[in-house]
């Protein structure tokens, strides 16, 4: 099973030997696909597996209005995803494109919602301490605005939750320092712009499913707790 500081490792390891390659291509961001679907596959239970439920990477949906490509999701032979997870990693020109971004993954989220209103859905966005592209390392990046941004899409509950729409159910933002070796995770940063949220990726895949086990009482798909060990962070 891939720990999360493993998914760290193997990610520095991948932007280190093709920066370019790593930011444009798969390889890099594949790396956070798989830790993920390994921690979503470690908490089903064996009445997730008699029902044929299973952890699909790249799966391909129909939104509410055209198919779209998840990075990872819990789906259901019989009633469709249960889980449906978004990921993100900008390692470089972080202050031009966010907000552009920011404005994408909120309309993916109403997309999903109209289209699967009962899913648990969630999003891991990563960014670098600091801007790793050679040549720009000494700009900076305004961490507690963007997680005061995530924090502000992410948390639908409520009886009514299934109305509400643009509002994830959980979300993490990783801000990591891939100067460090191995690479560490800077929670600290994110904490204390948003001390009453929990935007942690350590945490991500147990709130998910555990908000998936509130919300459907009828059926036991997943373990609650975290099955391994917390990873390193600051």
């Amino acid at each position: 099973m891939t720990t999360l500081d493993d998914c760290l490792r193997a990610m520095h390891k991948v932007y280190r030997a093709d920066p370019v390659a790593a930011v444009r291509g798969q390889a890099f961001i594949k790396e956070l696909h798989r830790y993920l679907a390994d921690e979503l596959t470690a908490r089903l239970t064996r009445d997730a597996s008699r029902a044929g439920v299973r952890v699909v990477e790249e799966a391909r949906l129909l939104g509410s209005h055209k198919p779209k490509d998840v990075d990872v999701a819990v789906i259901d032979p019989h009633n469709g995803p249960l889980v449906i997870i978004g990921l993100r990693s900008q390692m470089s020109s972080v202050g031009k494109n966010v907000l552009n971004y920011y404005e994408g993954i909120v309309g993916e989220c109403i997309s999903l919602q109209d289209r699967f209103p009962m899913s648990a859905i969630g999003y891991v966005y990563l960014m670098p301490l600091r801007p790793i592209k050679e040549g720009r390392q000494a700009e900076s990046i305004d961490h507690a605005r963007f997680a005061l941004m995530y924090e502000a899409i992410t948390g639908r509950a409520g009886q009514d939750y299934k109305l509400l729409r643009g509002i994830y159910d959980e979300f993490a933002y990783m801000v990591v320092d891939f100067d460090s070796d191995p690479p560490q995770l800077r929670d600290d940063i994110v904490r204390s712009a948003v001390p009453n949220t929990d935007l942690r990726v350590a945490t991500f895949v147990d709130r998910i499913t555990t908000k998936f086990n509130a919300r459907h009482l009828f059926v036991k798909y997943f373990t609650t707790g975290p099955p391994g060990p917390a990873p390193a962070s600051v």
